[in-house]
């Protein structure tokens, strides 16, 4: 379906009126109880095989005036749980419809938060509107890895339900320890395909997680020898600025003749 047709629809959907999609240029932007909204993509990169596999996307918040606002102040202008669960989603579908518009010449995996109060305001059946707004894209789980900040969820039945429902979807799932000692062996044991850790992360824990075979994406590799240590500790992905800023646009992962960057070419050479 074209992007003006989904945005269309989208805006529809919306039963209640408190959001609008809209182009802005060839990406998509959308307002929302006073904030405009905006999409950024930071890439994620397989430090074995030197390449984008994903990327991870951002809220760009500012007021109707201009100022900019942090993710965390966005949030905490909605005052309800629903206004909680309605706001995610919309940031969600927002960066589903700008990656979708860049999916010529962008591959790999879209990397998600969601947002703890999201979380914890949903009782079940977690995943199971996101899959719709996922197939009206023309996406579906299997192109997500849905990431959830352990700083203000604990490890509990909540939790664990819920991560067995976005599974059982499909969704892979990270979860964001920003706090090491928080990684404990209880969010462990929940068995995330990826454990997104700070460059400093304690080796131990590092290798915990890959005895249980959990991905290490460590994140805020801005120089030469920061990927020389996250090297050298063994993580299968890396972000940070060494691999490119936030931005509205995604980094290529593919030519313009479709094919993947540092893949074989059909002669057999490198593209």
């Amino acid at each position: 379906m074209p992007l003006t047709d989904l945005i269309r629809y989208f805006n529809v959907a919306d039963n209640a009126g408190e959001s609008t999609l809209y182009l802005t240029g060839e990406r998509v932007a959308a307002w929302h109880g006073g904030l405009h909204l905006g999409s950024l993509f930071q890439p994620i990169v397989d430090l074995e095989r030197e390449r984008i596999v994903g990327h991870q996307a951002g809220l760009s918040a500012r007021l109707e005036g201009g100022e900019p606002l942090s993710v965390e102040q966005a949030y905490a202008r909605q005052q309800t749980a629903e206004d909680v669960v309605h706001f995610d989603r919309l940031n969600r579908t927002l960066h589903a419809l700008n990656f979708l518009a860049q999916r010529r010449h962008v591959g790999g995996y879209l990397q998600l938060a969601v947002h703890p109060r999201h979380l914890k305001a949903v009782q079940s059946q977690h995943g199971l509107v996101y899959e719709a707004i996922l197939k009206r894209c023309g996406l579906g789980p299997e192109d997500i890895v849905l990431s959830i900040d352990t700083g203000d969820v604990k490890p509990n039945q909540q939790l664990a339900e819920a991560l067995i429902s976005y599974r059982q979807r499909g969704y892979r799932l990270a979860l964001n320890v920003v706090a090491t000692e928080a990684a404990t062996d209880d969010l462990l044991a929940l068995q995330p395909d990826i454990l997104q850790l700070p460059l400093d992360a304690d080796a131990a824990l590092l290798d915990a997680a890959r005895h249980r075979a959990i991905s290490v994406q460590l994140i805020g590799i801005d120089s030469g020898s920061d990927l020389a240590l996250a090297s050298a500790a063994g993580a299968k992905l890396g972000q940070g600025g060494l691999f490119g800023a936030a931005q509205s646009d995604c980094r290529p992962t593919h030519s313009k003749g479709g094919l993947a960057y540092n893949s074989p070419s059909p002669s057999g050479d490198p593209s």
